[in-house]
């Protein structure tokens, strides 16, 4: 009896090895394989993944974008493709546009219907029965949106911590930097305000260990050599040195009619900063006109 109970027990130690063959495999599939962004919420584009492993956990990732090149629709693309696509919980600040419009907008994105016609009652049976599946599953998503008009820096933060208690929050977006503001008491110069500012969103974002994506409105528009791009330059020193990963939104097909039928709607998405490196990498994107949303290319 005692016989057999020594070999039981000697059998299971036995199984507590780990083959090399395991290690060697796991290596090699975190090295080259799908899980190079396991430490990070991917953005759900692939190319500019591979570049920043993903949205980073307490890391402030801005994207910067002049007026014109599809802030919003990037916005909600990377919202769609965490909450919708991959059933994360996301929370999107935004002054700018009303939680109506956002919706909106999410539903004629994901759908490619117009939301309009589906109200005004313009649909057959079946056109109409597929649209309701699709806005059912939508608003099974897990994303609060908030649109409170010049938000503080204040109440962004006590609303952050609330959603992260209440929701476990994934990723926060904020949706712009110049609509937010400091306390009506604050006489500083505006850059100073934002500078602040910036300095409060990377506080929480390391102190709720979440991602946050932080988009900021470039003044002007492109004149000139369409070639040109935005930069680091471009941006605040705040803003630059604050920001772990730093994105570029830049349209050269809103410029040039001489691009042909493959280069029209390509969109560059210019990675100017991540993980302490500053070599720019451009990634371009496809630009779904109809749908007012960004895919790979």
């Amino acid at each position: 009896m005692e016989q057999n109970t020594l070999e039981i027990t000697e059998r299971s130690e036995v199984f507590e090895f780990t083959s090399l063959r395991a290690m060697v495999n796991q290596a090699l599939q975190k090295e080259f394989g799908e899980n190079q962004i396991s430490n990070g919420l991917s953005s759900g584009f692939r190319d500019i993944d591979k570049i920043i492993s993903g949205f980073k956990k307490g890391q402030l990732t801005t994207i910067a974008v002049k007026p014109g090149m599809g802030k919003t629709a990037l916005m909600l693309s990377i919202a769609n493709n965490v909450a919708i696509k991959n059933n994360y919980s996301v929370a999107i600040f935004s002054p700018e546009r009303s939680s109506s419009k956002i919706t909106h907008r999410l539903i004629e994105s994901e759908t490619g219907m117009s939301l309009q016609k589906l109200l005004n009652g313009k649909m057959k049976p079946s056109e109409k029965d597929h649209m309701l599946s699709l806005v059912s599953y939508i608003a099974k998503a897990n994303m609060f949106l908030d649109d409170t008009p010049s938000l503080s820096a204040d109440e962004l933060v006590f609303k952050s911590r609330q959603l992260k208690i209440m929701h476990n929050i994934d990723l926060i977006i904020i949706d712009y930097l110049e609509l937010l503001s400091t306390s009506i008491t604050d006489t500083d110069s505006r850059e100073d305000q934002l500078s602040k500012i910036v300095h409060v969103i990377k506080d929480i974002a390391k102190e709720l260990n979440v991602p946050i994506v932080l988009f900021s409105q470039i003044p002007g528009s492109y004149s000139g050599n369409v070639s040109e791009r935005p930069s680091v330059k471009d941006l605040p020193v705040f803003l630059s040195e604050l920001s772990d990963v730093i994105m570029f939104l830049h349209r050269s097909d809103l410029y040039s009619r001489e691009n042909n039928a493959d280069e029209q709607n390509l969109v560059e998405v210019i990675i100017g900063k991540y993980d302490n490196q500053k070599d720019e990498n451009v990634v371009p994107l496809r630009y779904l006109e109809s749908l007012a949303k960004f895919t790979d290319r």
